[in-house]
């Protein structure tokens, strides 16, 4: 029996403006480096997620100019999360990895992001995004086990929590228990 093709990357992860009313994602710009600085000095941002720590200007420069290759080859794109009534950018979240129908999602909020159920709004967006208009199939999702929070906007955004696996996850070259889950497209209302 011959398996059937698998897809390819997406060729294009320019998204159109992603929004609910509430939230809009779009592409992260130069304006949003002293909120990206301000939120990945954060000791919640440090401690759960992968970002260099300490985290810097030089850092933000670097992560955004770092973003264009990966839309490029169609295998990462980075979504900055900006709260429509104010226009502020408040997190990222990004999905990685992305071929043959998969992707890995990761989303961080800056502290005064937090709170208000606008993280939930961006992850549904993008996943949303990934499942239908990229056509992917799933979405999976990692965090450090202990990282409540993620946890809970993974649930909330409709992921299956399937357990935890032992030293899964590297973090600044440490290896780390980790939670993992995923959405798949017949998971989405």
């Amino acid at each position: 029996m011959v398996p059937a093709p698998q897809p390819g990357p997406p060729a294009d992860l320019s998204p159109p403006v992603l929004t609910d009313g509430v939230v809009r994602l779009r592409l992260p710009a130069d304006a949003d480096l002293p909120d990206i600085v301000a939120a990945c000095q954060d000791p919640e941002v440090s401690r759960w997620t992968l970002v260099p720590s300490p985290y810097g200007e030089a850092d933000g420069r670097a992560f955004l100019a770092g973003q264009a290759p990966g839309r490029a080859a169609g295998t990462d794109v980075v979504l900055a999360v900006e709260e429509v009534a104010t226009g502020r950018f408040v997190g990222l979240v990004g999905l990685h990895g992305i071929a043959d129908g998969d992707a890995e999602i990761g989303y961080w909020t800056g502290p005064w992001g937090r709170g208000r159920g606008l993280t939930t709004r961006a992850v549904r967006l993008a996943c949303g995004w990934a499942l239908g208009g990229l056509g992917l199939q799933r979405v999976g999702w990692a965090a450090l086990v202990g990282n409540d929070a993620s946890r809970r906007v993974a649930e909330k955004a409709g992921f299956r929590v399937l357990g935890a696996l032992r030293r899964n996850l590297v973090q600044r070259g440490t290896r780390v228990d980790g939670w993992v889950g995923d959405l798949l497209a017949e998971d989405l209302p």
